[in-house]
């Protein structure tokens, strides 16, 4: 009964999916039938398969990083559940690490392709002098790279990327403004790194993990906070107005 019950599901998720591309107007009339029939299907399918893949990923990305003589450490929600649980956080869907932009080069994305990440999509800020992400995809997970830059205030950052208000997705937001919001993440990091322990083996985070996590998420980070967003604990996030974030897909 419950394979019966699964494929019922899938065949709703899927109708509701396909439904809302070619009818644009119902999704909206609709929109929370369309989530329960097809978001939080795909969101639980998108967690069955990183926790499937999420941990050979890791290691592939270090295998990579590691013979090309790449400094990286984790990032963000990666490094939390690193430092927190020593392993991923139960619902994280992708994977988040640190390189520093003075390691960078153009031939970054060739040697990620000999090991089997593809680059999906990549912001940049003025050509990468000033910001860079970029998103891998192996075995069906997504890894974003972050890159590190000196500091422009106080403290070195990183940049992320938002649609402009009003858009819903990055294509729109390139298409009727030009771009996309960048924000710099400032963060009190240092180049040095240490091995913690993570589910079956070890991967690096910065040397300083724990004063960067309470930095960005606050002193309770130790705690589980389901009501934590990207907007959240922000007053080191500074919003680059006068600066145009250009998003680039590849797929």
């Amino acid at each position: 009964m419950s394979r019966l019950k699964h494929s019922i599901e899938q065949g709703l998720a899927e109708f509701a999916h396909h439904t809302a591309i070619a009818f644009p107007i119902i999704k909206r009339l609709f929109s929370p039938l369309y989530k329960l029939l097809y978001k939080d299907h795909n969101q639980a399918k998108k967690n069955r398969l990183f926790l499937k893949n999420g941990l050979d990923t890791l290691r592939e990305f270090d295998k990579c990083m590691t013979e090309n003589g790449i400094y990286y450490t984790l990032a963000f929600g990666t490094m939390l559940g690193a430092v927190r649980e020593h392993g991923f956080i139960k619902h994280d869907l992708d994977i988040d690490v640190f390189v520093y932009n003075e390691d960078y080069s153009d031939s970054l994305q060739a040697k990620m392709k000999k090991y089997g990440f593809v680059l999906i999509h990549s912001f940049v800020v003025d050509d990468g002098n000033l910001g860079r992400e970029e998103t891998y995809l192996y075995k069906g997970i997504t890894i974003d790279i972050f890159y590190i830059y000196p500091p422009i205030n106080e403290l070195p950052y990183c940049c992320d990327f938002l649609a402009y208000e009003n858009m819903s997705t990055f294509r729109e937001s390139m298409r009727k403004c030009g771009g996309v919001l960048a924000r710099r993440i400032e963060l009190p990091l240092v180049k040095k790194r240490k091995l913690v322990a993570f589910e079956s083996t070890e991967f690096y985070v910065p040397i300083n993990a724990e004063e960067i996590l309470e930095f960005r998420y606050g002193k309770d980070y130790m705690q589980p906070n389901p009501h934590w967003e990207v907007r959240s604990h922000d007053t080191h996030i500074i919003e680059w107005r006068d600066k145009v974030g250009i998003f680039t897909d590849y797929e």
